[in-house]
C-alpha cells in the first residue's frame, strides 16, 4: 500500500513562520525588527505606565539638573566674578564692584536713618506732614533725591567719585606719613552725633562709666546739620542761677547723656547692619576714612583762620550772556541798578529788593560768584559771571573780615580741601579710570521705610 502524504492542520494563530525557518542573515534581521513589537504586546498596562513614569522622572531630573546648573553659574557670576570686577582704577589701585556695592548700601542706610531722625525731630516741634515733606525734599543735605528709584545713577555717581577721592587721600596720607588712631576714629563718631564727651564728664556729679568711651559705631539719631540740634557742649547748669543747687533734675546729667549716646549708637549700628547687610568692620572703615580725610586736611591747610570774609553784594541774574551784556550797557548808560534788577532779574527774591543780597559770608556763594566778589573793586560793575544759575551782573558795595563761627570755619575749610582734592585729580601723573560697569551695579536696597 502506498504511503499517504501527511499534512498538518492549519497553522495556529500567531504562527507566522515554520519553526525550521533557515537561520539566514535575512531572517535574523526580520526577527530583530519584530521582537520589540512582540514583547510590547505582552506588557501590561501597569508596566507601560511605569515605563512612561520612569522616562518622565528622568526628564524632570535632567531639567532640574540643568536649572541647578544655570542657577549655580548665575550665583557664581553674581557672588564671585562680578564683585571682583573693577569699577575704577586710581594710580594702579582698584575699586571693585563688591566694594562699590557695599559703600552704596551703607550710604543708603545712612540717608534713610538721617531722614527718619529728622522727621522725628520735626514732628516733636509740631510740624505737620506737608511741612515736613517740603522740608525733607527741599533740604539738599538730607539727599532725599538720591534714594528715589529713578535716581540710582545720581547716588552711584557721587559714591564712586567719593571712593576715588578716598583713594587719592589715602595715597597722599601715605606720602605725607599721616596715620590715624582709634581715638581719631572715635572723634569722628562723636562729631557725627554732635556729642561732646568732654562736656559730658565735666560735671562734678557725673560718675565715670564705660559708656562714655564707646566702640566706634554710629547712632540712629545724628543731626544732618549742626544748626538743627542744640550744641552738645552746653552743660545742664548753664541755665541755672549761681546758687549752689545740688540736684538739677530738669536736665539729664553727664552719665545719662553718655548712656543715651551709647544706646543711640548701638541702635543705629543695628539698623545699618541689618539694612545694608554689613558688619562692624565696614562701619569702622567708613569713620576711619573720615578721620584720615580730616588729618590730611589739617596737614595741608594748616591752622584754621578765625575770621571770614563778608561782603555787601547786589546782583542781577539773567539767562543768557547776551542779556547780561545788555544789562551792563544799560548800567553804563546810567540806568538804575535797582530798577533793572526788579524788572529783569530771574532771581525774584533779591530782584524784588533791587538785587540786594545784603551782607553775607563770601564762602557761602557758589565758587564762581564768590571768586568774583573777592576780587571785585568796591562799587564796580562786574560781569557777566556765569554760574549754574545763569549769568550774573555783580556790584560789591562793601567788604570786610569778621569773626567766624565754627560752622563757617568748617565750611570754608571743607571748600578749600575740595579744591585741594581737585588739584590731586588734575595733577600730572595722576591716572584715574572709571568703568561703566558701575552703572549696572548700583544697589536699590535698603529702601526708605518711614517710621510711624
Amino acid at each position: 500500500m502506498s504511503k499517504r502524504s501527511q499534512t498538518t492542520g492549519v497553522p495556529k494563530s500567531g504562527q507566522s513562520k515554520p519553526a525550521n525557518q533557515p537561520n539566514t542573515p535575512e531572517t535574523k534581521s526580520l526577527r530583530g525588527r519584530l521582537q520589540p513589537r512582540l514583547l510590547n504586546e505582552y506588557r501590561t498596562k501597569h508596566e507601560r505606565e511605569a515605563i512612561i513614569q520612569r522616562y518622565l522622572m528622568i526628564g524632570v531630573g535632567v531639567l532640574a539638573a540643568f536649572v541647578v546648573l544655570i542657577l549655580g553659574i548665575s550665583l557664581l557670576v553674581d557672588q564671585v566674578i562680578t564683585p571682583n570686577q573693577v569699577v575704577a582704577n586710581v594710580n594702579g589701585e582698584t575699586i571693585t564692584v563688591g566694594e562699590f556695592r557695599t559703600r552704596v548700601r551703607l550710604e543708603r542706610a545712612l540717608i534713610n536713618e538721617r531722614i527718619n531722625s529728622e522727621v522725628a525731630q520735626l514732628r516733636a516741634f509740631g510740624l505737620g506732614d506737608e511741612e515736613i515733606s517740603n522740608y525733607i525734599t527741599q533740604n539738599p543735605d538730607l539727599r532725599w533725591s538720591e534714594i528715589q528709584p529713578a535716581a540710582s545713577d545720581q547716588l552711584g555717581n557721587r559714591v564712586l567719585n567719593e571712593m576715588v577721592d578716598d583713594v587719592l587721600i589715602r595715597q597722599q596720607a601715605q606720602a605725607l606719613g599721616i596715620t590715624v588712631s582709634q581715638d581719631d576714629v572715635q572723634a569722628q563718631i562723636y562729631k557725627f552725633f554732635d556729642y561732646d564727651p568732654d562736656a559730658a564728664v565735666s560735671e562734678p556729679t557725673a560718675t565715670p562709666t564705660a559708656t562714655i568711651t564707646p566702640t566706634p559705631f554710629v547712632s540712629p539719631t545724628p543731626s544732618p546739620s549742626p544748626t538743627n540740634t542744640p550744641t552738645p557742649d552746653v552743660t545742664p547748669t548753664a541755665t541755672l542761677t549761681p546758687e549752689a543747687t545740688s540736684t538739677p533734675t530738669n536736665t539729664p546729667d553727664a552719665t545719662q547723656r553718655a548712656q543715651t549716646f551709647t544706646q543711640n549708637r548701638d541702635d543705629y549700628f543695628g539698623y545699618v547692619r541689618r539694612a545694608a547687610g554689613i558688619g562692624d568692620a565696614e562701619i569702622n572703615a567708613y569713620f576711619e576714612m573720615l578721620a584720615l580725610r580730616e588729618a590730611v586736611k589739617d596737614s595741608v591747610l594748616g591752622e584754621p583762620t578765625t575770621t571770614t570774609l563778608y561782603a555787601n553784594v547786589r546782583h542781577i541774574l539773567v539767562e543768557t550772556e547776551a542779556q547780561a551784556q545788555d544789562v551792563i550797557a544799560a548800567l553804563n548808560n546810567g540806568d538804575s541798578f535797582a530798577d533793572l534788577a526788579r524788572s529783569l532779574s530771574t532771581d525774584t527774591g533779591s530782584g524784588e529788593q533791587g538785587g540786594e543780597l545784603g551782607w553775607g559770608p563770601v564762602g557761602g556763594y557758589v565758587d564762581e560768584f564768590a571768586e568774583a566778589v573777592r576780587n571785585a573793586e568796591i562799587g564796580a560793575i562786574v560781569g557777566p559771571v556765569q554760574t549754574q544759575f545763569g549769568y550774573h551782573i555783580i556790584q560789591v558795595r562793601a567788604r570786610e573780615e569778621r569773626e567766624a563761627t565754627e560752622p563757617q570755619i568748617e565750611a570754608e575749610r571743607d571748600a578749600e580741601f575740595e579744591t585741594y582734592i581737585e588739584g590731586l585729580r588734575d595733577a600730572e601723573g595722576t591716572s584715574i579710570e572709571l568703568f561703566d560697569i558701575w552703572l549696572d551695579n548700583v544697589p536699590s536696597e535698603p529702601r526708605f521705610i518711614p517710621r510711624a
